[in-house]
């Protein structure tokens, strides 16, 4: 009973942030709460950076809108992708996208915490997707997530190095702290945090 809570509590939160964005701007990066097209690119290039493979299986983990589909298919990515999304009203738009060609797409309204039985693929890719998570509920959240994938994980997160005031109150994670909790996951990762001052990205590998 307290886990379905905790789920719904969760998804009021998810519901409070986005809903709103979604009812005001409809598409785009600001319907799911980037500042600009560009800093949804750069982050989408940080994530992919992981590396893929032709022929790769690839979940896109609070997938949102399915906008790393398009980034997928202009880096010439050639395989399987999944987006899963806890919010029905962002999976509905994703839903209308035409998968590019020689990418097999398909969308799912689904909790992270089901991607290790029902959403395995070779690489997991989650972008942004801990602002309104606890602590705690972030480091289970990327427990899972590496749990999903076969070859590799890659995830975005807000930074506490940021000077920056944190008027949002948004979950801003300690690089090095995360970096150490992956270390419990897998031995083989890597920090990256030149891109910007605001976040960082983490590349687990399996051995």
């Amino acid at each position: 009973m307290r886990q379905k809570a905790d789920k719904q509590d969760y998804k009021a939160r998810l519901d409070a942030l986005y809903l709103p964005r979604l009812a005001e701007h409809g598409l785009g990066p600001q319907a799911q709460g980037w500042p600009s097209r560009l800093e949804q690119m750069v982050r989408f290039a940080a994530l992919t950076g992981i590396g893929l493979s032709p022929g790769d299986s690839v979940l896109d983990a609070g997938c949102g809108q399915g906008d790393l589909l398009k980034h997928l298919e202009e880096q010439g990515f050639q395989g399987r992708y999944f987006g899963i999304d806890l919010l029905p009203e962002m999976i509905e738009t994703a839903t209308d996208l035409r998968p590019p060609p020689g990418i097999d797409a398909c969308f799912a309204v689904a909790d992270l915490a089901d991607a290790p039985r029902h959403w395995r693929a070779d690489v997991v890719l989650a972008s942004g997707i801990f602002v309104v998570m606890t602590q705690d509920e972030a480091q289970a959240a990327l427990a899972q997530l590496f749990a999903a994938c076969r070859r590799a994980f890659a995830f975005t997160c807000l930074s506490s190095w940021d000077p920056t005031p944190n008027a949002e109150g948004y979950l801003r994670l300690d690089p090095a702290e995360t970096l150490n909790f992956c270390r419990s996951l897998t031995p083989r990762v890597l920090l990256r945090h030149e891109y910007f001052l605001t976040d960082f990205t983490v590349y687990l590998y399996r051995e």
